[in-house]
This record gives C-alpha cells, structure tokens and sequence, in this order.
C-alpha cells in the first residue's frame, strides 16, 4: 500500500514538473518582451547566400531579429526572398520541450540583397 503511494506521488510530481516546463517558456514571452529567438530560426539560405548584417528592432508587440542575407552572384534580392520563404512568412515551434513558435518573415528586398525578421509569436496578449 505504502509503495503505490510512492508511486503515484512520484507520477503526480513528474506531471506537474513536464507541465510546467512546456508552459513557462510561452508564458514567459508575456513577461520578457526583449526575447528574440536566434538567427538560426531563419529558414535555411540557398546555397552561396551568406548573412550581412544583423540587427535588432523593438515595438509595442516585442523585439524581432532583423537579418540582410546577400545571394550568391546572379541572384537578385527578390529571388533570394522567395527561395529562402516561398510564402512571406513562416512559423515553427522551437522544439518538444519549446512550445514557442519562432516566426521568419521577409521585410523587404533590393537588387541584391533581402532583409528577413525573426520574432517569438505572441499568444498571449
């Protein structure tokens, strides 16, 4: 009788700690509004495409990651842009055990060269 106690106190414990631990990090987006996710969040560059510059910018819903990634010789901004997100923008949760969700999005494009966003999705407003 005594061991089944152990163990439902031991499933108990293990379930509020695997709760918790998948809800503070969308949570804490409500508290730490400076949070921005790498630059790794960025879908994958085609080939040649290098990052440029690197920046960051803040408004009343966060702070986003602003990347300018050049395409290789030949590429012009604007193919870069649709390679690298063919639809704009794109969501993805971080991983399992990170329920936010990473967004990259296209700013804007020049002859040359893209800028792209990365920002945490809000859920909570």
């Amino acid at each position: 009788m005594m061991r089944a106690r152990t163990v439902v106190s031991g499933v108990v414990v293990l379930a509020v700690l695997a709760v918790v631990g998948l809800v503070l990090p969308p949570l804490s987006l409500a508290v730490d509004e400076t949070a921005m996710p790498p630059a790794s969040a960025l879908p994958a560059l085609p080939d040649g495409a290098r990052v440029t510059a690197e920046g960051m910018g803040c408004a009343s819903g966060g702070c986003w990651l602003e990347l300018t990634a050049q395409g290789p010789a030949g590429m012009s901004g604007e193919e870069l842009a649709a390679e690298t997100l063919p639809d704009g923008r794109e969501c993805a949760f971080r991983g399992v055990f990170d329920l936010r969700r990473a967004c990259a999005g296209v700013i804007d494009v020049d002859t040359d060269a893209a800028r792209f966003f990365v920002q945490y999705e809000r859920w909570v407003h």
